[in-house]
């Protein structure tokens, strides 16, 4: 009896132990289970759906044709590369395809006839403005897609994006210039967000204002980026155009300096993070194409001979507005004109201008406007009421302004969406969508905001 008891209570403490062990056991074995589960979920492809920031960079003067035709490549190789790996469209500018008007375009989503941005510069026959440009956000009828931003809680960004001056932007260094001497400088640190200016080109080094080049402008977005980290950010850059305009399309000098332009913009990339995996949201695009003149066509000289435009009193009840490959007639607010007038200046230009055509539509350029002239030959419609109606030029004239529908006037538009999402771009108009939807952005159904009123004739 006594061994039994023994054994019984050596039986007992065995059993005790396994048991401890088989807890033991099982408490290692559902630890190493979770482990593994947890590295397995780890190891799972993962699709991210999370809103990044937004990066829109314009490229002023950017022809389609330089994309289109392989010879050229080797002066953008960087952007090429960029092109070639996620793709790039030809796309259709507004009219008129002139700057000012195009990159309102692409923040509002509409052409000039509804956002308010006709031209680069006012109708002023008799430049009271001094040859001021559209440069005031009042002017633009609707809401932007900065405004939206705001309207959603979004951080906004600007550096010299056409049409700001006095935009809804958290930090705005709006394009602007008067003289374009140091003094335009003072001007440019009063009309952006406070103090940012001066600490922009504390931070860069070199002063910033419309002569600047455009690697001074993409430095100051690369410090603009990083230092108040906005949802969305717009750049602009502007000495392609300015080449183009000054050399010619295809030129060494133009050439050139796209060469040095795609290396400044390469760097700019990689210095915010693009293309990689925590990469912005890019979208890349150009305002408008360009085309060379060899004779000119002044149609106010004829309004002028008809008097319609008197030099004398500094008044007038027509006037062309000239945006190169295209003129706009406008009259003023209280002039009437029968349709036999209109045929008969419109007869006597296109009999003088070879190669003018007359569009009575233009319910998407102006909503005054009686017509407009446009050319798809090698023409330049001047603003100019002295000399002939045509002339032949002594040298070529490098501009834009023609018909949007004209090869020449084509564009590009590039979006890189690090979602893996794929965005229609066949207009410059299409920069709000893209930007609206890559940042998640809601309109409000209500019509609390209501157009602005215009101040322009």
């Amino acid at each position: 009896m006594k061994s039994l008891a023994a054994n019984s209570k050596s039986f007992g403490k065995w059993a005790g132990l396994l048991s401890i062990f088989s807890i033991l056991i099982l408490l290692v074995g559902a630890v190493t289970i979770d482990a593994k589960s947890k590295k397995n979920l780890e190891l799972l492809p993962r699709k991210s759906s999370k809103i990044r920031q937004t990066i829109v960079l314009s490229i002023d003067g950017f022809p389609a044709y330089y994309w289109s035709d392989p010879k050229y490549h080797s002066y953008f190789p960087h952007l090429t590369e960029l092109f070639q790996k996620y793709g790039v469209s030809e796309i259709e500018t507004i009219n008129p395809a002139v700057t000012y008007p195009a990159h309102t375009s692409m923040v509002t989503g509409l052409d000039p006839a509804e956002h308010g941005i006709y031209n680069n510069t006012l109708s002023d026959p008799f430049e009271k403005n001094d040859g001021g440009w559209m440069w005031y956000v009042e002017d633009i009828l609707v809401p932007t897609i900065w405004d939206l931003a705001k309207e959603n809680q979004k951080t906004t960004a600007n550096v010299f994006w056409p049409v700001t001056v006095g935009a809804n932007i958290d930090w705005n260094l709006p394009q602007y210039w008067r003289k374009k001497i140091p003094e335009d400088d003072k001007l440019l640190r009063v009309l952006s967000t406070k103090d940012l200016h001066k600490e922009a080109e504390l931070a860069v080094g070199a002063p910033l204002n419309d002569v600047s080049k455009d690697e001074v402008k993409l430095k100051t977005a690369t410090w603009l980026f990083h230092k108040k980290k906005p949802d969305l950010m717009f750049v602009y850059t502007t000495d392609l155009d300015t080449n183009h305009h000054g050399f010619g399309l295809g030129s060494e000098r133009a050439l050139t300096r796209l060469l040095e332009l795609d290396k400044a913009i390469f760097l700019f990339f990689q210095s915010v993070g693009a293309f990689t995996k925590k990469s912005p949201t890019v979208v890349i695009v150009s305002d408008h194409g360009f085309h060379s003149a060899e004779s000119v066509c002044a149609p106010n000289v004829v309004l002028k001979q008809k008097g319609y435009i008197d030099d004398e009193t500094g008044t007038y009840k027509l006037t062309f507005k000239s945006s190169g490959g295209t003129a706009i007639l406008l009259p003023t607010a209280d002039t009437k004109i029968s349709e036999s007038e209109l045929e008969s200046i419109v007869s006597e230009i296109l009999t003088l201008c070879p190669g003018a055509e007359w569009i009575s539509t233009t319910s998407k350029i102006h909503p005054s406007a009686l017509g407009v002239l446009r050319t798809s030959k090698k023409l330049f419609f001047s603003g100019t009421r002295k000399g002939e109606v045509f002339s032949k030029s002594q040298t070529s004239i490098h501009g834009h302004g023609y018909w949007n529908t004209n090869s020449e006037m084509k564009t590009i538009g590039f979006v890189y969406d690090p979602r893996g999402k794929k965005h229609s771009f066949e207009s410059v108009k299409d920069v709000f969508g893209i930007v609206k939807e890559s940042l998640g952005l809601r309109e409000k159904k209500t019509k609390e905001k209501g157009p602005r009123i215009s101040t322009k004739p």
